[in-house]
């Protein structure tokens, strides 16, 4: 195939096979070629936008609320846009603060909660491991094991258990 290039094509159509070249490059690479950054594949949306977005509008109310009071026509030559944005990035970043906190919070009680589980389950084999062993090797603790304690003419006695 023949290209006809016009004046001033050149470089262009020099880009054009340098891009090609460069993705037939990096589409079959002859090793696999690590990035140096990470590829954002998607993106979360942030948590509680309507709720942020109700507080920052609240602090906006407060600000007004507060030049109207004293007087003072809110507006570019009183600082009241710089005074909002700057309360309002101060509010973002302590209600990020708190989500973390929050989060690493509930993290760690599931750890706890799984650890705790874990260690009441491990008891409890053992326990049964312990009973169980200790059956086979003294007939004595089988015997009680396997009976009730009832008052019989004043007097404590193993009875059988009653088998249902």
């Amino acid at each position: 195939m023949t290209i006809n290039l016009l004046k001033g094509m050149g470089k262009a159509y020099k880009t054009y096979l340098r891009n090609k070249a460069s993705k037939k490059l990096f589409n079959n690479p002859s090793y696999k070629p690590k990035l140096q950054h990470p590829v954002i594949k998607s993106v979360e949306p942030a948590k509680n936008l309507t709720e942020r977005r109700k507080v920052q509008q609240e602090i906006f109310k407060s600000i007004d609320d507060q030049y109207t009071k004293r007087g003072v026509k809110p507006g570019p030559e009183t600082k009241a846009s710089e005074i909002k944005v700057s309360a309002a990035k101060k509010s973002s970043k302590i209600h990020d603060k708190y989500e973390k906190d929050v989060k690493a919070s509930k993290k760690a009680k599931s750890t706890q909660t799984k650890k705790a589980v874990g260690a009441a389950v491990g008891t409890g084999a053992a326990v049964v491991g312990a009973h169980v062993g200790a059956k086979r090797k003294w007939p004595k603790y089988k015997k009680f094991a396997e009976s009730d304690i009832k008052t019989v003419d004043g007097k404590l006695k193993l009875v059988p258990k009653k088998k249902d």
